[in-house]
């Protein structure tokens, strides 16, 4: 016990304590920059979860392919969900007769597409309009044309035959829709928002927390020459900021924060892939689609979506 005081002299002359405290700053920064974004649209899904059928979106969708596809791609704008709760809510429209290409275009860019999100990126990025512009734009061009190629490619509905009674998401559970059955009292109601709302809010946190540590740690321990011959290479920053996107699963309402902490070192079109590609195509998207929707179609949607996302970061690249 003696030797103890010694031992850990000896330990912290291997410990880079201003790193742990950079490192410690960056992720406090991060996270309390996007926790109020994150909480409003929480609260924001659970209304909408409770209070907002299906049916009702379903009656402003028009039926006709080319008047549909537009207006679901601009519907976050009045319906702002987050992308975590999106897979459950497009299979149930699918299910009572929405177009699978209009509710794809809605899926891909409702979590984006929204005054939330909107807000949260303008934020984060010091007011820069310009990566708020290329970020609603890029994904509104994919939403359009991934709508667009599904009506070609795709004339059923796609949905598993075993996927009508199950549902794949914390927020829209076993019992999500005697939730929002008229049959509810609004106490009841109320009641069942404000818990989907705490599930939701610690169910996205956790995947805030893990990109914000991660972002975070990238900035304090890879040397600055590796992130900028990686970051600024046209081609590989693409690829790099998608992948990552795909593994942490980050909310679209937190995600841009962690990609400003890389605006130094990363090229615009990266950063954009990262803030586009992550809500549509993540970990827990893909393993919810697969759940919902066969095979084939989540692969095809994958790639018409990282073919339209990494050419068009390449072009905002070369802009």
């Amino acid at each position: 016990m003696d030797k103890l005081p010694a031992n850990l002299a000896a330990l912290s002359v291997y410990i880079d304590w201003g790193t742990i405290n950079n490192f410690k700053i960056i992720l406090l920064s991060i996270v309390l920059e996007a926790l109020p974004f994150v909480l409003f649209s929480v609260v924001v899904s659970g209304i909408i979860n409770n209070f907002v059928s299906e049916e009702t979106i379903r009656k402003i969708i028009p039926r006709k392919k080319l008047l549909s596809i537009i207006p679901a791609a601009l519907l976050g704008i009045i319906f702002p969900v987050c992308d975590c709760g999106m897979v459950p809510i497009i299979r149930r429209l699918v299910m009572k007769g929405v177009p699978l290409h209009t509710a794809i275009a809605f899926m891909l860019a409702a979590p984006i597409i929204n005054p939330v999100v909107t807000a949260a990126t303008s934020f984060a990025f010091k007011l820069n309009g310009t990566m708020v512009i290329f970020r609603l734009g890029t994904t509104f061009l994919i939403a359009c044309l991934a709508g667009w190629l599904t009506s070609i490619f795709f004339k059923g509905n796609e949905l598993r035959a075993d996927s009508g009674h199950h549902h794949a998401c914390n927020c829209c559970g076993p019992h999500a829709e005697k939730h929002r059955s008229s049959r509810m009292s609004l106490s009841g109601k109320l009641v069942q928002t404000i818990h989907d709302v705490s599930s939701e809010f610690f169910e996205m946190g956790k995947y805030l927390l893990l990109g914000s540590m991660l972002g975070a740690l990238s900035q304090v321990m890879l040397p600055r020459s590796i992130l900028l011959s990686v970051g600024q290479d046209t081609f590989l920053s693409i690829g790099v900021m998608m992948l990552f996107a795909f593994v942490i699963s980050v909310c679209s309402a937190a995600d841009a924060f962690i990609a400003a902490s890389f605006a130094t070192s990363f090229s615009p079109g990266s950063l954009v892939a990262f803030m586009v590609f992550g809500p549509m195509i993540d970990l827990k998207n893909t393993l919810m689609l697969l759940h919902s929707f066969r095979t084939r179609f989540v692969i095809v949607l994958s790639l018409i979506v990282t073919i339209v996302c990494g050419a068009a970061a390449y072009l905002i690249n070369l802009w």
